[in-house]
């Protein structure tokens, strides 16, 4: 996690916040439901 090194945590979490995203969206086409998993509330 290169990011996480960095100073600017704001940065950061908007980095893994699209990483999240994506592998999120991901899952749902593979057909995962990610209702019962999904921990991160915004």
């Amino acid at each position: 996690m290169l990011l996480a090194r960095e100073e600017n945590s704001v940065k950061t979490y908007a980095k893994l916040k699209d990483e999240y995203l994506y592998l999120k969206s991901f899952l749902n086409v593979a057909g995962v439901n990610l209702t019962d998993i999904d921990k991160m509330k915004e």
